[in-house]
This record gives structure tokens, sequence and C-alpha cells, in this order.
């Protein structure tokens, strides 16, 4: 599932080479022996294509960096997808909190705005918590990536929140909406399907619990 790939110059795809290493190489999506096939159910509306190479021959030049440090290339590439999905969660929490805000500001029930009654308002608030959490830590992993500093721990702290925060950001709007996010015309359906896309690309929150618990492990052991 390659975000996109129909409209992209080159993909960046990692192989084995001949000699048994592990190499990055340019591939032009329109190159003979390319196919890329749609994905119709486009999940939370996003371009996805499945690509298949079949005898796709490259050049020297078509090689990123060093041919035989693929994985080292792999893993800059995922930090910094891992940083972008954690920011766009972040967004993607904060324009859902911002709908939820403005809906319960409008709607009522027993003659009163709902944003009035306490049950409401403390959803409100833990969502909104959720959501500067998440915005925090995804600024703390960009940041350090940024700046050339170990970032694998706040990675990781990125990911719990964006997946644990994200999923109740989104569950919150949902309810505080009273069924109207449901509706796939509905702003709000947008947002939800996004936010529960990027938890599922990172993984469950209970994953990257356990391995940044053993990162903290292994550096006060050592």
């Amino acid at each position: 599932m390659v975000p996109a790939a129909h409209v992209a110059d080159l993909l960046l795809v990692p192989a084995r080479t001949a000699d048994d290493a592990c190499a990055v190489f340019l591939v032009d999506p329109r190159a003979a022996g390319v196919t890329l096939e749609r994905d119709p159910r486009a999940r939370a509306g996003e371009p996805l294509s499945t690509v298949r190479l079949a005898g796709v021959r490259a050049a020297a030049g078509d090689v990123v960096g060093d041919a035989r440090a693929g994985a080292e290339i792999v893993s800059w590439i995922v930090r910094r997808v891992i940083a972008g999905l954690c920011a766009m969660q972040a967004g993607a929490c904060a324009e859902a909190l911002r709908l939820t805000a403005a809906h319960v500001s409008e709607r009522e029930q027993f003659g009163q705005k709902i944003a009035t009654f306490q049950a409401v308002a403390q959803r409100a608030a833990d969502a909104y918590i959720d959501t500067e959490a998440i915005t925090l830590t995804a600024r703390q992993a960009a940041w350090r990536l940024g700046a050339g500093l170990d970032a694998d721990e706040a990675l990781d702290t990125a990911k719990f929140w964006a997946a644990e925060g994200g999923f109740r950001v989104a569950h919150a709007a949902q309810h505080l909406h009273g069924g109207i996010g449901v509706d796939t015309e509905y702003p709000l359906f947008r947002y939800f399907r996004r936010t529960r896309q990027i938890e599922l690309t990172l993984g469950g929150a209970a994953l990257h619990l356990v391995q940044l618990g053993s990162r903290i492990a292994a550096r006060a052991g050592g």
C-alpha cells in the first residue's frame, strides 16, 4: 500500500542485491516491469496503490547512497516517516477537537448548550490534554531528529501518544457529536478515519510501551 504512487516521480525501493547486500533504489513508476494497482478502498481518502516489480532494471545511478548501506538508509527514512505520521496525528486530532468544540457550543438539549454539561466538558478537556500530549511528543521527536540527536526513545513516546491519545480523541469527538460524525459527508468522519489509520499504521500503543521500557531498562542497566 504505497501512498500517492500513481503521481510519484520516483519510488524508493529497498531490495537485496546479488552479493546479499541491502540497497535502496530509485525506481520510475512508469518503467517497464512496474505495475501499479489502485486500491479502491482508499483508506481515509488517501490514494493508495499496490506496486509490483517484475524484471525491473536499475542503473548504477539509481542506487541511493552506499549500495551496502540499505538497512541504515531505510532506518533513516522510517524514523522520519514516523515523526511525520505523529505530526499528522497531532493536526488531525486538533481539527477533530475544534469541530467538536464548535458543535457542543451550538448543540442544545433540555434548553441548554451541551457544552455546559459537566460530563461533556470533562470529555472535551481530556481530549484536549491528549491532543497537547500528541503535539508535544511529536515536536520533541522531530526536534531531536533535526538536531542529529538520538531520537529512538522520543519516537517511541510520540508513537505511543499518537496511537493511544489519537484513539481517545477520535472516539471522544464521535461521542460528543452524538452520531453525526458517522455521516461520510460530515467533516469529522474524515478525521476519525485518518486518526485510526495513523494509529494502525504506527502499531498498537502497548507495543510502543514495551519498546520504550526495554530502551529505558537497557540504559539503566548499562
